[in-house]
């Protein structure tokens, strides 16, 4: 009997909180405060109060309704994300640690590694290098911004890292991967805690040109994971990595903005690496939202960049309803509130 009188307080209390919360559209600051809201005091000899996070009511609602649009959308097997909420400090994760071809989203992994070097003096931006036929992407597109990287050109370090982040030049990062040697970048990545990310291929190449790649020391099929592109952004953003502000500074003007960007407020700061390679289409990097950054990764293989627009939306926003749709994000939110209190009482007497 006393369970269940407990019980039905708490998910009374539960019910007012969430419904409140809802109505509000969340957007109360008390949501980017770490501590617990009381709704109801449940104690008991030797044991600690049991309190609501508003931040894992928040974190729930969200889950639901990015989950709920990918299920709608028929994509369940077709995506994976990664979202952190920086002043809260709580994810959602779908099918996070999945493995994927980054396509072009590992040249992001380049820039960390280009300022590692740079740091202990092994490289210097300003040095002059030429550009190997073997490195030149035969699909590469033009620029306005940079001379074209022909074999015999000359162009320095600086300017490939920004090409390769701002236009995504694969002909600057099949150069920078020669120089800053792929076991190198690898070797870094677990340093930091990336275990499941691997650079050591490179990219848009011929077949001749490919024989060749494939023979030199640490070459690999390039992988990563969303969970991972997102921990790299947040080690990032955290300045946990040298050059850190200068390195968001370039992946702010990244040009492509036909997937996180594409739907957010006008105006708003996006540092973010694309990567597409049909089918595939991936986005993911630091969203500026004022007051409430947040990290976002999307890879998908739907052959679909609005997949990862609408996303995006739906992370921006925190709801659904943003997308026109009408959803039951509260009666799930409250469902998995209870499931949790239920394991709390198990310990109760």
């Amino acid at each position: 009997m006393k369970r269940n009188i407990l019980l039905l307080v708490f998910f009374v209390s539960s019910v007012g909180l969430l419904l409140l919360v809802l109505r509000s559209n969340r957007q109360l600051k008390f949501f980017n405060q770490p501590s617990l809201i009381k709704s109801s005091t449940l104690t008991s000899p030797g044991r600690q109060e049991i309190g609501i996070n508003v931040n894992e009511i928040e974190r729930l609602n969200l889950q639901n309704d990015l989950q709920a649009e990918i299920d709608a959308s028929g994509i369940a097997n077709n995506v994976s994300l990664y979202y952190k909420n920086l002043p809260g400090g709580y994810e959602v994760t779908i099918n996070a640690d999945r493995g994927w071809v980054p396509a072009s989203t590992v040249k992001a992994f380049i820039v960390v590694e280009a300022f590692r070097q740079k740091h202990l003096g092994l490289i210097n931006f300003d040095s002059r290098v030429t550009i190997k036929k073997e490195n030149v992407a035969p699909t590469e597109l033009g620029s306005e911004r940079y001379q074209p990287l022909s074999p015999g050109v000359k162009a320095t370090i600086r300017e490939l890292i920004d090409a390769m982040i701002t236009q995504s030049d694969n002909t600057a990062f099949n150069t920078l991967i020669d120089i800053l040697d792929r076991r190198n970048i690898t070797a870094s990545l677990r340093r930091l805690g990336l275990d499941d990310t691997v650079v050591g291929e490179k990219l848009s190449l011929s077949d001749d040109q490919y024989n060749i790649d494939v023979a030199v020391p640490g070459w690999q099929s390039n992988r990563t994971t969303a969970r991972d592109f997102g921990h790299l952004f947040t080690l990032l953003f955290e300045d946990k990595i040298d050059g850190s502000e200068e390195i968001l500074t370039i992946f702010k003007r990244h040009r492509f903005a036909d997937m996180i960007p594409k739907l957010l407020p006008k105006g708003i700061d996006v540092a973010h690496k694309t990567g597409v390679l049909s089918p595939y289409f991936h986005d993911g990097g630091v969203v500026y939202k004022p007051n409430e950054p947040f990290i976002l990764v999307v890879f998908s293989n739907h052959d679909d960049p609005d997949v990862v627009a609408k996303l995006a939306k739906i992370s921006y926003f925190k709801t659904r309803d943003v997308l026109g749709t009408s959803t039951t994000r509260a009666w799930g939110a409250i469902i998995q509130v209870v499931e949790k209190v239920k394991i709390l009482l198990r310990n109760y007497p």
